[in-house]
């Protein structure tokens, strides 16, 4: 039904999979090789001539082929492998099966390999012009320490106040992580994570303006809280990594505090360690500025924007650069208001209505059809402007085309500032040119974020306070937005913040009729179905609270995310919104959509009152999130102790794993909170607890090399060869990370050095070699590990650090008398691995040490041949220089020359045949070298095998000779060079009847 050859060698020629002959490392589970390994398996069933297969060999086939699937296809596959496996087949019914769900896979795979690829191809144009912009990029302390973080860490936020490089420095880190294979996909939906997600790929997420540009966009942050469990599992893999940038205000809004993995790692290009130095600032400047750098060094600590400053003027050098550097919105007003001054209406409203459409005026806008909002909009803000009405939309596009580069940019078919900060300048200019038309057009984020109507000692500097006689209109606006259901909008915006204006508001919507006002409170939120209720909640403002329940506002309904109103008092902490929720009857065990109850969100929150009202409320102590994670465990691993000690005071079940198989105390244990390790253990938790395939306590400590807490536990008995799903020890897991004091206090208390996995037989000391972890490695042989275990397939510790060019764990090894010619189950050798690898200082070192250097494989295969296969000049030279056998052949006869001549590796031809290799050794089938380059059209190579004496009318044994060969296959350019060199054209052929004459030599 599916050519399986055909299918692999499709993927590995039309893509940029490497293509695998022989069976793949079992610790290489790359795309490509698990592909080799299902054609491996498959052409040894193909060729199989009796039909048969031993148990053994089945299961350890069936095993390697179902992980191989799961890794390409996923669960779904996994689950489906796993049916077959005792399924009785009915042979009428069952290829029907396959082809409905391969169709259902084919199609779901299709809709999201379109979507990749459409990513890939814009994100393709979008990292050109990023570099474009980057080599102008000054490195700095900042910009190197974060891309150290990247490497090291899986989510890293980047965050500094508008202006100060921290998209500049992002793009940067992206650019040299897509150097180091790392396929980069730009997301504005946290969803796509999820989405796009390839555990066989490095794949870097990057988010630019995370949860917002000016304050925090709640939408967003929404988003991210509705898959952010998700993610935590997903970027637990090692190659998938996330970046973002955020600005400083929005990060120091404290309900982001609830997306704990983007506060992980940060680094804030404003504080003492990151910020520009002088120096940098000096280069920056010297980069940008040339000659006139030294005119504005004394101007660089006056504004955290010095760097977009360099920029802005580098753009525009014309303007004075002293008064630029001085007061650079000065600079920019003086511009604005002499555009209006000398009558230039159009471009002074092409710049107003960037800020009516929030910075993202779309080209369709000016040349389409625009419904007739937007054509109100367009008629007020031209009339506000001293522009007629009725002014055309292409007039204003040629006035906006006009101003880019000094003030806008257009970004595919969007025209936007050239910068946020300019941006939030030209909101802060049109605000005090023509509020009132802002106020009545704007977008509804626009009058959310940047209006005020008191003035406030922190606020921004590009914050517009609303003078007092355009109060009602901003309050109206404000209700118009309520009205239409942008319901965030409205209680998000700043003004909401201040008691007194809460105050003031609910006074003006009780001057309405009973009617609206309980329009109003029943109105949801028409993008997320917020209800007035919920956000009412954020605030714990009980008269607003009071107000929504008086208009009969249902106390229980939840959003989109399933929040109800009690889980949002219970996440931002109103005690006394809480009560009152209750006493109306708020279901006190309602769960969000993810399974959080109002306990459970109230114990994330570290909300210790909350709690226990909620417990005196009779609240579901044990009620679990979908993924299983009980209040206990989310207070364990968020560090809360007073939480943790309230719940176990109520009787909380303390052994309660997640569906991944994790306790409250492994949590605990992995997140190094080593009082709450302590407190579970006083109250009898299990200390090797684990359910299906999660980890244990010790095993969680070691893996993220938690000292302390290892001692804890190794000190209370803990278990310390249990493995987690049979496969990953403590120990195993500590070698692996390189956790050095971990793998000492492990063997200090008897920890099974070669213990093993049951699926690939790896063991400590094994991974330690495989990641080239050296002093793990000392460690283990002062230990007396046996060095010489070898994983499933035959694979030894030695053999597996040459295929990794681990040069200094190789010197180990052989000083500590490893077998220097153990073979892999296919009889591969260290040294055939390291020729293959083109590992030249592994291949020195092991001929030093007098490895076999003419050591075959089962296929008979020498390193000579590997290296003449793979093109490996260098080490072909040194292997002749020791005296490595020129001619042995593979089992099929073909000989390192024959070889060569195949792959058209021209150099190792000139190689072989000044160092004597017999010129005319043929195969089983009796094709010479020369036949071999005809075959394959290598005509460079039939030239050099002709000026070498080659045997010009050598017959195979079907009687095949080099010019037969060459016309059979219609290569003209190897016929005419056989012509010239006198082949004699009347040479007997014995060709068979059969199409044998027409397959490779």
């Amino acid at each position: 039904m599916f050519d399986i050859t055909l299918m692999t060698t499709l993927l590995t020629n039309l893509t940029n999979l490497d293509h695998y002959n022989e069976m793949p490392l079992v610790t290489d589970t790359t795309t490509a090789a698990d592909l080799g390994r299902i054609k491996f398996y498959r052409n040894h069933i193909a060729h199989n001539i009796d039909g048969k297969m031993d148990n053994s060999l089945f299961n350890t086939s069936w095993d390697d082929i179902i992980q191989a699937v799961g890794r390409l296809g996923g669960q779904i596959m996994i689950d489906e492998c796993k049916e077959l496996r005792t399924k009785m087949l009915d042979q009428s019914t069952i290829p029907w099966n396959i082809r409905g769900k391969g169709k259902l896979l084919k199609a779901y795979y299709d809709d999201i390999g379109k979507h990749i690829m459409d990513q890939r191809v814009q994100m393709s144009h979008v990292l050109e012009e990023w570099k474009t912009i980057d080599s102008n990029f000054v490195e700095t302390r900042a910009a190197k320490h974060i891309l150290k973080r990247l490497q090291e860490n899986n989510c890293v936020t980047i965050t500094a106040s508008s202006g100060v490089g921290k998209t500049a420095t992002l793009r940067h880190a992206v650019l040299q992580m897509k150097d180091e294979g790392y396929n980069v996909l730009l997301i504005t939906n946290p969803h796509d994570i999820v989405k796009f997600y390839n555990p066989n790929e490095k794949t870097l997420f990057v988010m630019d303006n995370f949860c917002g540009t000016y304050s925090i966009n709640m939408f967003d942050l929404n988003s991210f809280e509705s898959v952010l469990e998700r993610i935590k599992v997903l970027i637990q893999n090692k190659v998938t990594k996330i970046i973002v940038a955020c600005r400083l205000q929005v990060y120091q809004d404290d309900k982001l505090e609830s997306l704990s993995i983007f506060r992980t790692c940060v680094c804030n290009l404003q504080s003492e360690d990151l910020c520009l130095t002088q120096t940098e600032k000096t280069s920056i400047a010297e980069r940008y500025l040339d000659t006139k750098a030294s005119e504005v060094i004394q101007f660089c600590d006056m504004y955290d924007c010095f760097p977009l400053l360099c920029t802005l003027y580098n753009e525009n050098p014309d303007r004075n650069i002293s008064d630029f550097f001085i007061n650079p919105f000065s600079v920019y007003e003086a511009e604005i208001d002499k555009l209006n001054k000398r009558g230039h209406f159009g471009k002074y409203c092409a710049l107003a209505l960037c800020v009516i459409l929030n910075n993202r005026l779309v080209e369709d806008f000016f040349t389409g059809e625009v419904n007739i909002l937007l054509k109100i909009i367009l008629e007020n803000t031209c009339k506000a402007c001293r522009l007629d009405r009725g002014t055309s939309r292409l007039i204003l596009l040629d006035e906006l085309r006009s101003l880019e580069h000094t003030f806008i940019k257009k970004e595919q078919d969007v025209y936007k500032t050239i910068h946020d900060k300019i941006f939030d300048f030209l909101v802060y200019y049109f605000g005090q040119k023509i509020i009132q038309c802002l106020i009545k057009n704007a977008d509804s984020e626009v009058i959310m974020q940047r209006f005020l109507l008191e003035k406030q000692d922190d606020m921004n500097q590009f914050i517009t306070v609303v003078p007092f006689k355009y109060h009602q209109i901003y309050i109206q606006r404000i209700i118009d937005d309520w009205y239409k259901g942008r319901v965030q909008c409205v209680f998000n915006n700043i003004n909401m913040k201040t008691t007194s204006f809460r105050q003031r508001f609910l006074c003006c919507i009780k001057s309405f009729d009973i009617t609206p006002q309980r329009q109003l409170a029943m109105t949801c939120d028409f993008n997320c179905k917020d209800t007035v209720l919920l956000q009412c909640s954020q605030y714990n403002d009980i008269q607003l609270i009071q107000w929504c329940i008086y208009h009969g506002v249902d106390v229980n309904q939840s959003n989109s995310y399933g929040l109800s109103p009690l889980c949002g008092s219970s996440q931002e902490g109103g005690i006394e919104v809480v009560k009152l929720l209750l006493h109306n009857k708020a279901n006190i065990n309602q769960c969000a959509n993810n399974g959080a109850s109002p306990l459970h969100i109230a114990c994330l929150r570290n909300h210790i009152e909350i709690l226990k009202i909620l417990l005196e409320s009779k609240a579901d102590i044990n009620k679990c999130r979908d993924d299983g994670t009980s209040p206990l465990s989310i207070a364990c691993y968020m560090n809360h102790i007073d939480i943790v000690r309230l719940l176990l005071e109520n009787k909380a079940e303390i052994n309660k794993c997640t569906y991944n198989g994790t306790s409250p105390l492994c949590n605990a244990c992995g997140a190094n909170n080593i009082e709450i390790a302590k407190l579970l253990l006083e109250n009898k938790a299990d200390i090797n607890k684990n359910t299906g395939n999660g980890p244990y306590p010790l095993y969680m400590a070691s893996q993220y090399n938690n000292i302390e807490i290892v001692k804890l536990l190794l000190n209370n008995k803990a278990d310390t060869n249990k493995c987690v799903d049979g496969v990953s020890s403590p120990l195993y897991i500590a070698c692996q990370n390189n956790h050095k004091e971990v793998v000492q206090l492990l063997l200090d208390n008897n920890a099974d050095m070669d213990r093993i996995t049951d699926d690939e037989h790896l063991s400590p000391f094994y991974i330690a070699c495989f990641r080239n972890h050296t002093e793990i490695v000392k460690l283990l042989l002062d230990n007396k590990v046996d060095l010489n275990k070898c994983v499933r397939d035959g694979v030894s510790p030695l053999l597996a650090s040459c295929y990794n060019n681990h040069i200094e764990t190789v010197r180990i090894l052989l000083n500590n008398n490893a077998n220097i010619n153990k073979c892999r189950d296919n009889g591969t050798s260290p040294l055939s691995t390291a020729c293959e690898m083109n590992h030249i200082g592994i291949v020195n070192i092991l001929l030093k040490n007098k490895a076999d250097i003419n050591k075959d494989q089962n296929n008979g295969a020498t390193p000579l041949f590997i290296a003449c296969q793979h093109d490996n000049k260098e080490i072909v030279q040194v292997l002749l220089d020791k005296s490595a056998d020129i001619d042995k052949c593979r089992d099929d006869g073909a000989s390192p020359l024959s070889i060569a001549c195949e792959m058209n590796h021209i150099d190792i031809v000139k190689i072989l045949l000044s160092n004597k290799a017999d010129i005319n050794k043929d195969r089983n089938g009796g094709a010479s070298p020369l036949c071999v380059a005809c075959y394959f059209s290598n005509k460079e190579i039939v030239q050099l095998l002709l000026d070498n004496k080659a045997d010009i009318n050598k017959c195979t044994k079907n009687g095949a000779y080099p010019l037969y060969i060459a016309c059979q296959n219609k290569h003209i350019e190897v016929v005419k060079l056989l012509l010239d060199s006198k082949v004699d054209i009347n040479v007997c052929k014995r060709i068979q009847t059969s199409r044998s004459h027409y397959a490779r030599p």
